[in-house]
């Protein structure tokens, strides 16, 4: 008896952590990236031109492309992120973590952006182990609600790699709903995420070149 306290004791205390790791995933990335783009400011690292017409260049257009692939992914999962159920629908019948899997091509896309490639060291690494800790928990909470169906779920569909195979043989389409997605607050990142090339463009046209004359 006191082995098996002394275990739940160990696991609630680690499931704390990842939880309080969890929590500041999001914000940890809105601290570092102002850094990292003074930072360029100062050391004179312009972003690459988004601009149509201004020379535009592959790294922009790459990287404009994933933040659009990644907010993409994002919309269409929260469409299915109704609560009170193990959501295996939509691209949740790909990946078990379409969130992360498009939070992850967004933060690909700005450090595409940005023409600074000590910045990827810095932010993949952070990205890593912040959402690292969410999915463990997510996880670990997940199993401990749902059990058996959450590990048959687990056991057919990839946490980030797609499986159109378990998608085709077996087509799970409920219907995206606006409700639920509206209900996710997803509306105010979709649109903060869209005009965060917008954003880093207009730092390359203002500040950079004012700090360059």
């Amino acid at each position: 008896m006191g082995k098996m306290e002394t275990l739940c004791e160990s696991n609630s205390r680690f499931d704390l952590s990842l939880n309080k790791i969890r929590k500041w995933r999001t914000l940890s990335l809105k601290i570092v990236f102002p850094i990292l783009i003074v930072e360029d400011i100062i050391s004179g690292k312009r972003p690459h031109e988004l601009m149509p017409g201004e020379g535009i260049t592959a790294q922009a257009t790459i990287g404009f492309i994933l933040v659009l692939t990644g907010c993409s992914i994002r919309f269409w999962a929260r469409g299915h992120f109704e609560k009170g159920r193990l959501f295996t629908t939509g691209p949740y019948a790909l990946v078990r973590h379409p969130i992360y899997v498009g939070s992850f091509l967004i933060v690909c896309g700005a450090l595409f952006q940005l023409n600074d490639w000590l910045n990827w060291a810095i932010v993949i690494p952070l990205f890593a182990i912040s959402h690292g800790a969410a999915i463990a928990y997510e996880e670990r909470a997940l199993e401990s609600r749902f059990g058996e169906e959450w590990r048959l779920y687990r056991a057919k569909v990839n946490a980030f790699v797609p499986s159109l195979r378990n998608y085709i043989s077996k087509p799970n389409f409920h219907e995206w709903q606006w409700k639920v997605f509206l209900a996710t607050g997803e509306i105010f990142t979709t649109v903060m995420v869209l005009i965060l090339p917008l954003i880093i463009e207009l730092l390359e046209e203002t500040v950079f070149e004012r700090s360059l004359l």
